[in-house]
């Protein structure tokens, strides 16, 4: 069998209009910083998540073993504020910043 045709080199386009021309230390520069950024979203998140887990549970605790009111309205407060970090970091509420 022969060769259908010339070996050709083929870029990259991104839409169709402009070809990318990327080498190989500005490649792994960006996947490593992409990569980075985003073990670093998650461990975030997860601590976020881990205090929002210790706001609810302090809260619970004040609310149900504390007989005053002031100690209720703590545990109520508590757990809200527990409710608002997880939702946030979660990111179902706008961010606080910005």
């Amino acid at each position: 069998m022969t060769d259908s045709g010339p070996e050709t080199t083929r870029e990259t386009e991104t839409d169709g209009s402009a070809s990318v021309d990327i080498d190989q230390d500005e490649l792994y520069t960006t996947v490593r910083t992409a990569v980075t950024d985003a073990m670093l979203a998650v461990l975030g998140t997860v601590a976020l998540l881990g205090f929002a887990v210790l706001f609810v549970y302090a809260g619970a605790r004040l609310l149900f073993a504390t007989p005053s009111t002031a100690g209720g309205a703590a545990g109520v407060a508590g757990i809200g504020l527990g409710f608002a970090i997880a939702a946030a970091a979660l990111e179902l509420l706008p961010p606080f910043r910005e």
